[in-house]
């Protein structure tokens, strides 16, 4: 029988035991974490949301690092949670934003809200701790998989990992997320007179009608980075003074200027004047062959 293209693995590469973890802590995460989920409640949508993380779904939603089976049978995973802060605590850090870096920030969140509500990804609920910036200012969303328990084999545990109640309509939450990052934006910026309107109605908007808008956002503004100033001091946290005197020149101080000069600006030549150094070198080496041939020839 012909080779159809398929590697043989073993299965210890894909399926590993997931084991119960701890309760980890209430709060934002701020540290990198890996989150372990069982599809005991629905395996059918937590599979479809597995198989949507198994094919990437893009830089903004966290990986699937493992695949295997819990305790009890259960189809399970562990997920990476990178470090990260929340949007509010972000933009307490940053300041106001400009309408520029708004858009950075809002576009991946109404992205992926559009790709979901058009049926092409499997988006879990949402908490408001569950969707910030990481250390390079990118977007980060993490969301709780459908039909997923956070023990295996325990049923009956709704609480979201980090202690808030999540909405179970991600796309709608990623819409007022990215609501929020333009409500930061200074309100007498004339980008907001076109964003405001677009975001506030279309918070239970369909697909298609995200992308329009994802579209329209792009053209309110031109796309800046988000730059993280922390450890900088503020100008009126600067002391400033007048320079240290310089030390006295000590003679052999003096005479590596001299020489220093020479090198770079030449030899000088009457008022204002320089010849450049090789220049005198091949007129002295010339005059000495001048004068050897003159000797010889007297």
């Amino acid at each position: 029988m012909g080779s159809i293209g398929l590697e043989a693995r073993p299965v210890s590469a894909t399926l590993v035991t997931m084991t119960k973890p701890s309760t980890p802590a209430a709060g934002p995460v701020t540290t990198a974490e890996t989150d372990r989920w069982c599809g005991s409640v629905d395996p059918t949508a937590f599979a479809r949301w597995l198989a949507d993380r198994a094919v990437g779904a893009g830089p903004h939603l966290a990986p699937v690092v493992a695949v295997g089976r819990c305790p009890a049978g259960h189809l399970a995973a562990r997920v990476l949670r990178p470090a990260a802060l929340p949007l509010d605590r972000a933009f307490e850090e940053l300041g106001v934003p400009t309408s520029g870096v708004a858009v950075t920030v809002s576009v991946p969140l109404l992205e992926l809200a559009a790709t979901a509500r058009a049926g092409a990804l499997e988006l879990g609920a949402l908490g408001p701790d569950d969707v910030g910036l990481d250390d390079a200012g990118a977007v980060l969303v993490v969301d709780r998989p459908p039909g997923a328990a956070r023990c295996c084999g325990d049923e009956s545990d709704a609480e979201p990992l980090h202690g808030r109640r999540s909405d179970p309509d991600g796309p709608r939450q990623l819409v007022l997320a990215a609501r929020t990052v333009w409500d930061r934006v200074d309100a007498q910026d004339p980008a907001r007179g076109v964003v405001d309107p677009l975001l506030d109605g279309v918070v239970d908007a369909d697909g298609p009608t995200l992308r329009s808008v994802v579209e329209q956002v792009l053209g309110a503004a031109a796309p800046r980075p988000v730059r993280w100033a922390r450890g900088t001091p503020a100008v009126a946290d600067l002391e400033f003074a007048a320079p240290p005197p310089a030390p006295a020149d000590e003679p052999l101080d003096r005479v590596l200027r001299v020489v220093r000069t020479v090198l770079e600006q030449g030899v000088p030549v009457g008022r204002g004047r320089r010849i450049g150094l090789r220049r005198v070198v091949v007129g002295v080496a010339v005059a000495s062959g001048l004068g050897a041939v003159a000797v010889t020839l007297g």
